[in-house]
């Protein structure tokens, strides 16, 4: 008798594990068919969506193997933001010399202008000065143009390199400054604010001569001595007035600079 209620047992024990395991198979495949079925339907979408962005994205202009540089503005893990211009608070003041367009990253090979050294695409940073060359495209759907750097190195001008450059430029006996802008930025009757653009050449490690110009913002007090006509375009020598305070520096990049002088030497 207890022979025959071990093997009864046992039967039961069996058929549970049995009936267990069908419902726990069964659950696994049904989950992976919605799985496959999920994959199947996110695939047709994202096929639309690369269909349909391929379909705006039709090249209106292009220059070919051309070079450019600018100030890097942003970075994301799919492009890299290029400014034409460099920030003053909200205000972007465009720079001739400079481009603003987006470097779409594809595992690019990045060289230090100074010292020559190769990194990956991850040792551009915000604020770092970009020479690349490739060809220049304009989409129809994108505001700003792209750079295709095809298989071209991108030179990398560090922030922190790029801002020793200005200041040795700064304190230099003549450096190359011309006026960006009229004086009409009056911000009272005693005082009035000038774009003024510096120019930086260095060929350091190459035959070709860079230029590398940045913008400064400064302020014209009834303190400031005016020698000639002040004229968008024209060559000057200037002066920092430094008597307020310690902050009121030259070396200080970003804030209120007042002139002491300012002399046209062009005329």
């Amino acid at each position: 008798m207890k022979k025959k209620v071990l093997i009864i047992l046992g039967l039961i024990v069996l058929l549970v594990v049995i009936v267990f395991t069908t419902l726990i198979v069964n659950k696994k495949v049904k989950l992976e068919e919605e799985q496959e079925q999920e994959d199947e339907v996110g695939q047709i979408y994202n096929d639309k969506e690369n269909f349909a962005y391929d379909l705006e994205r039709e090249i209106t202009t292009i220059t070919n193997d051309i070079v450019i540089q600018g100030l890097v503005e942003g970075k994301s893990e799919k492009s890299i933001n290029m400014s034409g211009g460099q920030l003053f608070e909200e205000f972007v003041y465009d720079i001739e010399e400079y481009t603003t367009a987006n470097i779409e990253i594809k595992n690019q090979t990045c060289i230090d202008y100074l010292t020559s050294e190769k990194y990956d695409i991850n040792y551009i940073e915000s604020g770092d000065l970009l020479i690349c060359r490739g060809d220049l495209i304009k989409y129809s759907n994108a505001p700003i143009k792209y750079i295709d750097t095809k298989n071209n190195e991108i030179v990398v001008l560090k922030r922190e390199d790029f801002n020793k450059m200005q200041e040795q430029i700064i304190n230099s006996d003549n450096p190359i400054i011309t006026i960006e802008n009229n004086t009409d930025g009056v911000t009272s009757s005693t005082e009035s604010y000038l774009y003024i653009k510096y120019d930086i050449e260095n060929k350091t490690n190459s035959d070709t001569v860079h230029h590398f110009p940045f913008v400064r913002k400064v302020y014209i007090t009834d303190r400031t001595e005016i020698i000639g006509k002040l004229e968008k375009g024209k060559k000057i020598k200037v002066q920092y007035d430094y008597s307020d305070d310690v902050y009121n520096n030259a070396k200080y990049v970003d804030l209120r600079l007042k002139l002491k002088s300012i002399e046209v030497i062009e005329q």
